[in-house]
């Protein structure tokens, strides 16, 4: 079965997973938007915590799997890889819905999360420059420091979202509607943590059917199938015209992404799954890096002179992804 009919038969999962990934994503937009206007959460936490934590499943299962199998290129390349992609359809989706400006209505709660998000990149890029670097009981050094700075980042966002002004309109509360919505998220979110991880497995075997190397396999292919419910949910967000969320939810997962190579860390055995991956997946967490200051450029913003400076900052994260990509599959 290793022929053509199984290369067919990964397709037909691949596909039947991803749209099941993609229905579930857009219902779990819904119900976070529901939770976001009719409680204390907010739309910036919503994103940050709700969304991106749910739709980020599937990079959870597969970076852990990947350690556990001992392959540390799918595991640090699947990490670093989504966070790119993120930025890659967030910034599209800018462009597409660049008539209505919607990023021009952005809270300043997210300043707080892209310095938490440039804290771990810088510390992923030293975790991937260091060699021969501490461990304790086969966990990294720079592992426990990524899962601190998430730990106190998580921290100090909630902490800045809850003033008394956000929940001046929340006063009143919908609880059968706010429960049904839990209720759904909860589902919804366990079907994307099947589905997610069906689809990047599939991926994953595609690939290595094509000769790819493990870096190019988790950062470009399974990196891209395993974000399709963050794309969605970001989709649906922008739609409602909850930017916030939107926003939330790329930069949440974004932190998300990160801490999830440091939790495979403990699972990899044959050493420490940053030292072992390659170096050119450097490059691909310095360009996190400045996608992460684009975005906090974008984010400040509250005016622009037309559609073309506007679009200026969307064009260049678009460009930059796609060139990153070409040199990876290279």
């Amino acid at each position: 079965m290793r022929g053509v009919d199984f290369i067919w038969y990964l397709i037909l999962i691949f596909i039947l997973a991803a749209s099941l990934s993609a229905y579930a994503a857009t219902r779990l937009s819904s119900h976070a938007d529901t939770i976001s206007k009719e409680t204390k959460l907010g739309g910036v936490l919503a994103g940050t915590l709700l969304l991106a934590v749910a739709t980020s499943l599937p990079e959870l299962t597969v970076t852990i799997s990947a350690g556990i199998i001992g392959n540390a290129g799918i595991a640090v390349g699947n990490g670093l890889g989504s966070i790119l992609f993120n930025f890659f359809v967030l910034f599209v989706l800018d462009l597409h819905f660049r008539s209505k400006r919607l990023f021009l209505d952005v809270s300043d709660h997210h300043i707080h999360t892209g310095f938490v998000a440039l804290a771990l990149c810088l510390t992923t890029v030293g975790a991937l420059a260091v060699k021969n670097a501490w461990s304790f009981f086969n966990i990294g050094f720079f592992s426990v420091v990524i899962v601190l700075i998430y730990i106190m980042g998580i921290m100090i966002i909630s902490r800045k979202q809850r003033s008394p002004e956000e929940f001046q309109n929340n006063t009143e509360k919908k609880n059968v509607s706010v429960k049904r919505a839990v209720r759904q998220f909860i589902l919804f979110s366990v079907l994307i943590l099947f589905t997610g991880t069906a689809l990047s497995l599939s991926g994953d075997a595609l690939a290595q059917n094509t000769g790819m190397s493990a870096t190019a396999i988790g950062s470009i292919l399974v990196a891209l199938s395993s974000s399709i419910p963050d794309a969605m949910s970001v989709y649906m967000a922008l739609r409602l015209f909850n930017v916030n969320m939107a926003i939330g939810t790329i930069l949440g997962s974004n932190l998300f992404n990160i801490l999830v190579i440091a939790l495979a860390d403990p699972f990899y055995t044959e050493g420490s799954i940053w030292q072992d991956s390659s170096n050119e997946l450097i490059y691909m967490s310095l360009i996190g890096f400045i996608l992460t200051i684009l975005t906090m450029v974008i984010i400040k913003r509250d005016r622009t002179k037309n559609s073309a400076t506007y679009a200026l900052p969307s064009v260049i994260a678009v460009i930059s992804y796609v060139v990153v990509v070409g040199m990876v599959a290279i």
